[in-house]
């Protein structure tokens, strides 16, 4: 599945600006301490079934992100996704 969704990525990226604008994305500081809120009530024993399903929803959220983003890097260095032709 990863196969796939990292050739939707390439296409994607092609436009000037899009691999430089993946990369800026972030989760905002309230959703990072909510993450780590999570974590250590899940380490803890003492989550609950919704927090275990935001949780996931997390996990699930920075897993595409992070396959944007490596995919955004590989545009780089490809010199695509700025513009340019490739070199």
């Amino acid at each position: 599945m990863v196969q796939y969704e990292t050739s939707i990525f390439e296409r994607l990226l092609v436009a000037p600006g899009a691999a430089e604008a993946v990369l800026s994305i972030r989760f905002s500081p309230d959703d990072e301490a909510r993450m780590r809120e999570l974590m250590d009530k899940n380490n803890r024993g003492t989550i609950t079934a919704e927090e275990q399903a935001q949780m996931e929803a997390f996990r699930q959220a920075g897993s595409f992100l992070a396959i944007a983003q490596n995919t955004a890097r590989l545009q780089l260095q490809r010199g695509g996704g700025n513009g340019h032709s490739p070199t």
